[in-house]
């Protein structure tokens, strides 16, 4: 049986399957398990329900992502408050960015020796490519398909 490139890709942006207990969220994150249950308390995070399990704490990866940027924000000397806010805005965009960009790319191809990400058609007649050439700028592409 084969597998096809576009659905491996899609699967390694499925972060469902990432799951924390709350020690290795403070561990990963530097916030301590104490802050962390506080933080839940207020709404800001939340754990995962599971049913007919044990009553330990468990975070998804989009939790993970939600206390790593409010812990930095926190840092640089926001308010709990501010930096929730800004952590908000941050993941409108993230969750944008993580739902579209699996659907962009259907597969790998290699064109004239280089590895390209497979954009798919970009109009009826061209097939997009897209690559990084070696001072790291991104490039396309364009494929005329035949009739």
């Amino acid at each position: 049986m084969g597998y096809d490139q576009a659905d491996i890709i899609k699967s390694a942006f499925n972060s469902d399957k990432f799951q924390f207990r709350i020690g290795e969220m403070a561990a990963m994150t530097g916030v301590s398990t104490r802050q962390l249950r506080y933080w839940e308390s207020k709404g800001i995070v939340s754990t995962i329900e599971r049913a007919g399990e044990q009553d330990a704490r468990v975070y998804k990866f989009s939790t993970f992502v939600r206390v790593s940027s409010i812990k930095a924000l926190l840092d640089e000397g926001y308010t709990l408050k501010a930096a929730v806010a800004k952590t908000d805005e941050r993941v409108a965009m993230w969750s944008l960015i993580h739902n579209f960009v699996p659907h962009l790319i259907n597969g790998i191809a290699e064109i004239d020796g280089k590895q390209m990400l497979d954009m798919g058609m970009l109009d009826a007649t061209t097939h997009l490519y897209a690559y990084r050439n070696d001072a790291g700028q991104v490039l396309y592409h364009q494929v005329k398909e035949e009739a």
